[in-house]
C-alpha cells in the first residue's frame, strides 16, 4: 500500500529538528551574536533603508564554536545535558537561552568597571554603539521578552508600547481571558441564578462541565471507522501509518515510543477522522507512476483512495456537527485529535483534492453514484479557520488544556467488608496519543504547536488567496507561547519566525488593497512601503541567525517569498495611483490604463516598476527558485507542505515574467546589479543561463515526483512552468 515515491529512506524535517542537540542551538545563538557584531561594525554608516537581503554574505553564515566546561552548571547537571560556558557572560549558553539563573553566576567574582571601560562606552560614535548593543544582545533579549509574555511578533511599535504597559500580564490559553470576565455573557451569568440563565449562554460558559447526552451520540460520532468497515486491514493501516509517521509526523508530534499498533488503537478510540486523514495522505503518491504490470494493484489502490475520500467526507461532516452544535461534550471528546486532523488537511488540502479525479472511473461506476466526488475540493483557509476558532473556544471555555478527572476504584484493605472499595481521583493526559513518560509541560508544548501550525497555514493561505485572517493580531501573537517552555526546540523558533514574516506580508497586502479611502496618493503609499521595509529589517535582525541553520530549513525561503509578494503588491498599488482607471473613459482611451485590471496584468505592472523594484523582485524570486538545489532527495521534496510547493511555483512564474520583461525592454543589465547586491547568485546580463538551469531543475523535480499523473497538482505545476519556459526562452 506504500506509494512508489516513499521508497527512499530519509528523515523528515521534524526528525531532523528533534535530533539537533541543544549544543547546536546554543552555539548558533552565541555565534550569530558575535557575527552580527563584526558585520555591523564593518558596515556602520551605510544607508538605513538598504534592503536587508543585500547584506547577507557567506561570512555571516559561520557560527562560533562554544567551549565545553569541565564541570556542568547545576541546571545542566540535573537535566543531564552537556554544558557550554558563554565566553561573554558568567553563565552557560543553555541557561541564557532558557532565561534561567545559572550557578556559574554565583561562582563568578564581579569585576568593577574601570574608567577606561566607561570611556569606551561613552564613545563619540553613539549611533554605532546603539546598533551594536541592540544586535549583540538581540536574541537573548528577545527570548527574555517572549518568556515574560510581552513580545510581539509583528514588530509593531504601537502594540509593543501597549505591551510594555502591561508587563505583568501573561497571555495564556489555559485560563479564561480578562476580556471574558467583562463580557456581557459573563455579567449575565453572574447576576442571574444559573437555573434562569438561557441554556445556550449557560452551556457556552461551562463547556468543561457539560455532560454528553447519550441521545446525541448518533448525530456526531460515527459508529464505524476504516478498519471496522473493511476499507483497510489492520496490516494495511499499520503500513500506511508507518509511512505517515516517517514522512508527515512532524505536523502532529505522535510519540515515537508508541508502537504503530498501539497508536492506531488509541486513535480509533478518539477520532475516526484522524485515522482516516493519516491513511489517506499516506496513500497519496501510490496513484502515481503505475507500471504496466501493476494494473491490478493500481486498481485496488484507486478504489481504496476513493473509499477513504468518502469516509473522510462523512467523518468531517460528523465532526463539524459536533463542534458547532454539540461542542459542550467533554467525555472522550477527541478535541486534540480533531485539531490535528485539521492541521493535516489544511497543509495538504491541494494535494488530497487534486488527485480525486484520478479515482473516478465510469466503468466502475456506471450509475454515476460517485460522480459528486468530482467536485471534492478542500479549502485550506476554511479548514484552518475552523481549527483556530475551535482551538480558541475550547481553550477558553473547555478542557483543551485541562486534565480530565478519572475515577478509579480499588479494594480497601482496612474496610470491614470484602466489598468495600476506596475511590481515588487521578488525572488522565490531555490526549490518548501520549507517551506515558511525557510531562504535562511537554503535552502543553504539543498542543501549542498545533495552534502554531494552524496560524502558519491560515496566514499563508490568506496571502495566497487575498482573504482576511479570522483571528486578530493579539491571538496571532500567542504563537510565541511555545518559546517559554523548556522543551521548546529550534523547530518552534522557526515556526514563530515564519508566522512573523507572513503576518508582515499579510498586513501590508490588506492595507494596500482594502483601503477604502478614495483620496489615496503616492505619498501615503510610499510611507506605507517605507514602514513595511523597516518591519522586514526588524524581523531580519531578530531571526537572521536561523538562516545559518542546516540547509533544509525554510525560514529564508519564506522571507524571500514574502518580500517578493510585498514588492509586487507595492508596485501594483503604485501603478494604480500613477495611472488610475477612469470609469468614464472613452473607448479610444480606455486601453491606456485598462491593462492594470486585466487578468494577465503582470507585464503591465513590471512596465511601471522602477529599477530598484525590479532588482529586488528578481533577487527574491531567484533565491526561492534556486533553493531547490538544496533539496537533493526527491522523496524529501515530495513530502514538503503544499504551501512550500506553491511558493516554488509562484516564484518561478514571477521570475520568468521578470526575465521576459527585462529581455523585451532591453534592461538585462539589471541582472548585473542583482549579482552585485548578492554575489552568490552569479548571474549577469550576458549570462542568465544559471536562472534557466535552476528553473529546469525545479521542473524536473516536479516531474519526477508527479510521475505523469496528470491530475496531481505537482504535475500541473510541472506542465505550467514547462510551457512558460519553452514559450519565453525557446528551451
Amino acid at each position: 500500500m506504500n506509494g512508489s515515491s516513499s521508497t527512499e529512506n530519509f528523515e523528515s524535517p521534524q526528525i531532523i529538528v528533534e535530533q539537533l542537540e541543544i549544543k547546536e542551538e546554543l552555539e548558533d545563538l552565541e555565534g550569530k551574536s558575535k557575527t552580527k557584531r563584526r558585520k555591523y561594525t564593518k558596515k556602520a554608516g551605510t544607508k538605513k533603508d538598504k534592503d536587508v537581503g543585500d547584506s547577507i554574505s557567506g561570512d555571516n553564515r559561520k557560527a562560533a564554536q562554544a567551549t565545553r566546561t569541565l564541570k556542568a552548571c547545576d541546571l545542566c547537571r540535573r537535566q543531564k545535558t552537556r554544558c557550554f560556558r558563554s565566553s561573554e557572560r558568567n553563565s552557560c549558553l543553555r541557561c541564557i537561552f532558557l532565561n534561567k539563573p545559572c550557578s556559574f553566576e554565583l561562582e563568578a567574582v564581579p569585576m568593577p568597571m574601570t574608567n577606561s571601560s566607561i570611556s569606551s562606552v561613552m564613545s563619540d560614535n553613539s549611533e554605532t554603539d546603539r546598533k551594536l548593543d541592540l544586535i549583540y544582545g538581540g536574541l537573548t533579549e528577545i527570548m527574555s521578552l517572549l518568556k515574560n509574555g510581552n513580545s510581539n511578533i509583528s514588530n509593531n511599535n504601537t502594540t509593543s508600547n501597549n505591551n510594555n504597559n502591561n508587563n505583568n500580564s501573561q497571555f495564556s490559553f489555559q485560563s479564561p481571558t480578562t476580556s471574558l470576565k467583562a463580557a456581557p455573557f459573563s455579567i449575565v451569568s453572574n447576576q442571574i441564578p444559573s437555573r434562569d440563565i438561557p441554556k445556550p449562554i449557560y452551556d457556552l460558559l461551562n463547556l468543561s462541565t457539560i455532560k454528553k447526552a447519550t441521545t446525541t451520540k448518533a448525530y456526531f460520532e460515527p459508529s464505524d471507522d476504516i478498519l471496522s468497515l473493511g476499507i483497510l486491514t489492520l496490516a494495511e493501516a499499520c503500513d500506511l501509518m508507518n509511512d505517515f509517521r516517517r514522512n508527515y509526523g512532524r505536523w502532529v508530534s505522535f510519540p515515537s515510543s508508541l508502537s504503530t499498533e498501539v497508536l492506531i488503537e488509541r486513535i480509533r478510540y478518539k477520532s475516526s477522522l484522524l485515522l482516516t486523514t493519516c491513511c489517506l495522505l499516506s496513500l497519496r503518491y501510490s496513484l502515481n507512476g503505475v507500471s504496466p504490470g501493476d494494473i491490478n494493484n493500481f486498481t485496488r489502490k484507486k478504489k481504496t483512495y476513493k473509499d477513504l475520500i468518502k469516509k473522510l467526507v462523512k467523518d468531517l461532516d460528523s465532526s463539524l456537527i459536533k463542534y458547532t452544535a454539540f461542542q459542550g461534550t467533554s467525555d472522550n471528546s477527541g478535541d486534540i485529535e480533531f485539531l490535528q486532523s485539521l492541521v493535516i488537511l489544511s497543509i495538504y488540502s491541494l494535494s488530497l483534492s487534486s488527485i480525486v479525479p484520478t479515482t473516478m472511473d465510469d466503468d466502475d461506476d456506471p450509475q454515476g453514484i460517485d460522480s459528486d466526488l468530482a467536485g471534492f475540493n478542500l479549502d485550506a483557509w476554511f479548514l484552518s479557520s475552523i481549527g483556530l476558532t475551535t482551538f480558541i473556544t475550547k481553550s477558553t471555555f473547555g478542557t483543551l488544556f485541562k486534565n480530565n478527572n478519572r475515577i478509579t476504584s480499588s479494594p480497601n484493605a482496612n474496610a470491614s467488608t470484602a466489598t468495600a472499595t476506596t475511590t481515588t481521583t487521578t488525572t488522565s493526559p490531555f490526549t490518548v496519543l501520549y507517551d506515558e513518560l511525557d510531562s504535562d509541560e511537554y503535552q502543553t508544548l504539543t498542543i501549542l504547536r498545533i495552534y502554531n501550525h494552524l496560524c502558519l497555514v491560515h496566514l499563508i493561505n490568506c496571502v495566497f488567496s487575498g482573504r482576511m485572517c479570522v483571528v486578530d493580531e493579539i491571538r496571532l501573537n500567542y504563537c510565541t507561547a511555545t518559546l517559554s517552555l523548556p522543551s521548546a526546540t529550534n523547530f518552534d523558533g522557526r515556526m514563530v519566525s515564519e508566522i512573523g514574516i507572513l503576518l508582515i506580508a499579510y498586513n501590508f497586502v490588506q492595507v494596500q488593497f482594502n483601503n477604502v479611502s478614495s483620496t489615496r496618493d503616492l505619498r501615503e503609499l510610499e510611507i506605507g512601503f517605507k514602514t513595511v521595509k523597516e518591519e522586514l529589517r526588524m524581523w531580519y535582525d531578530q531571526w537572521e541567525y536561523l538562516f545559518s541553520q542546516p540547509n533544509l530549513q525554510f525560514v529564508e525561503l519564506n522571507y524571500n517569498f514574502c518580500s517578493l509578494v510585498i514588492y509586487y503588491c507595492y508596485n501594483f498599488s503604485r501603478t494604480s495611483v500613477i495611472k488610475p482607471f477612469k470609469k468614464d473613459a472613452s473607448p479610444s482611451t480606455i486601453n491606456d490604463n485598462s491593462s492594470l485590471y486585466d487578468e494577465n496584468n503582470i507585464q503591465y505592472i513590471l512596465a511601471n516598476t522602477n529599477k530598484d523594484g525590479l532588482i529586488k523582485m528578481v533577487g527574491h524570486a531567484y533565491k526561492v527558485v534556486r533553493f531547490v538545489n538544496a533539496i537533493e532527495s526527491d522523496s524529501y521534496f515530495a513530502y514538503l507542505s503544499d504551501q512550500i510547493h506553491f511558493c516554488f511555483y509562484f516564484s518561478a512564474i514571477c521570475l520568468m515574467n521578470l526575465l521576459k520583461y527585462l529581455h523585451k525592454s532591453r534592461q538585462l543589465t539589471i541582472l548585473d546589479e542583482v549579482s552585485e547586491n548578492d554575489p552568490e547568485l552569479m548571474i549577469a546580463s550576458t549570462n542568465y543561463h544559471p536562472i534557466t538551469e535552476d528553473l529546469r531543475t525545479l521542473i524536473d523535480k516536479f516531474s519526477r515526483v508527479g510521475q505523469d499523473n496528470q491530475d496531481d497538482i505537482i504535475s500541473k505545476y510541472k506542465v505550467g512552468l514547462n510551457t512558460l519556459l519553452k514559450e519565453n526562452f525557446a528551451l
